[in-house]
């Protein structure tokens, strides 16, 4: 456990230190990942589909603010769309006008989870997104959480619309209009999802506000069995053909990405909890204090050590040159 504390405090260290170096990598990391992933999934536009461009676009946005990136990949996606088809690129630019709407309106702060979460979903893990967001946000970021859940769904939607022979039996813009919104709108296994993140990140996050012990560690358990507990009812009750095992394992890995993070964020010493009980003119407060779990910094003490050799010899010359006293 020292050993962790140690890389732990050392790697605060570096992130304080070096902060306005790092965090324009991870935002560059994060952008070219998220540029790289929309091409592999869509990638209609060929000229905008190359490395060069999702670099470019990748380091505009380290030095921007995160909803620029927010904003960019979805004008990427709806340009890929558009190639693809004019009709699907309407339908596609009503649900992110939507879907922009509520994001500004109640998680404006909330940037990185709504570009996290379709990430998280292609690598089979949104739970971790989940369990971070519900502890390190609001209320409000489980609509963000919401909106990532649907932005994958459209997008995975038009994805396999173009996979199929659609396009052949779709020749009228709208049967094409029907064929998208019917899609959307009867998606039952984006209804469930959506349900299942977000009910999952309000519990993580109303859990972990609560004056109980370990009430990171209960709000992290409790928002994976939720999460996994509505994903397998809607899948009996609606059918959704929810993956079992994929769903299982993805909870797991999020839970343990959601334990790193508690580590960094939220590391407690509750067997040290102390009650201190004062009052004033008007109130009597009892407050219990936890400590955080931190490496005590011995002090350190210089001790001077004289050597026998030559000191000695220095100190015996030095008192016969000095000036004897008169009698």
């Amino acid at each position: 456990m020292t050993k962790l504390l140690e890389i732990r405090e050392f790697l605060k260290n570096i992130y304080g230190k070096y902060e306005s170096f790092i965090v324009p990598v991870l935002k560059f990391i994060l952008a070219l990942v998220t540029f790289l992933v929309i091409n592999s999934k869509l990638g209609y536009m060929e000229k905008l589909a190359k490395f060069p461009i999702a670099f470019v676009l990748a380091l505009l946005c380290s030095f921007l603010p995160l909803n620029f990136l927010v904003i960019a990949a979805a004008v990427v996606c709806l340009l890929h769309v558009y190639a693809l088809s004019l009709e699907a690129a309407a339908v596609v630019g009503i649900i992110f006008i939507v879907l922009f709407l509520l994001y500004f309106r109640f998680s404006p702060k909330d940037g990185i989870v709504a570009v996290m979460l379709p990430l998280a979903f292609t690598f089979k893990v949104p739970c971790a997104v989940t369990l971070a967001a519900g502890l390190l946000g609001g209320p409000g970021t489980a609509v963000s959480v919401g909106c990532g859940v649907i932005a994958y769904y459209a997008l995975n939607l038009v994805s396999g619309l173009s996979k199929s022979d659609g396009g052949v039996k779709m020749n009228e813009m709208a049967t094409k209009f029907k064929s998208i919104i019917d899609g959307m709108v009867g998606n039952k296994a984006m209804l469930v999802a959506v349900i299942a993140f977000s009910v999952a990140c309000l519990m993580v996050y109303f859990i972990r506000k609560m004056n109980i012990d370990h009430a990171w560690t209960i709000a992290m358990i409790v928002g994976a069995l939720v999460n996994i507990l509505i994903l397998f009812v809607g899948d009996l009750a609606l059918s959704t053909q929810v993956p079992v095992f994929g769903t299982i394992f993805g909870t797991i890995i999020g839970f343990a990405i959601a334990v790193v993070i508690k580590f960094f964020a939220f590391n407690l010493d509750y067997a040290r909890a102390e009650k201190v009980q004062f009052e004033d003119d008007e109130y009597y407060y009892f407050v219990k204090a936890i400590p955080k779990v931190t490496l005590s910094t011995a002090d350190k003490k210089v001790k001077k050590v004289k050597s026998s050799g030559h000191d000695k010899a220095s100190d015996d010359a030095g008192r016969e040159n000095a000036p004897r006293r008169r009698k």
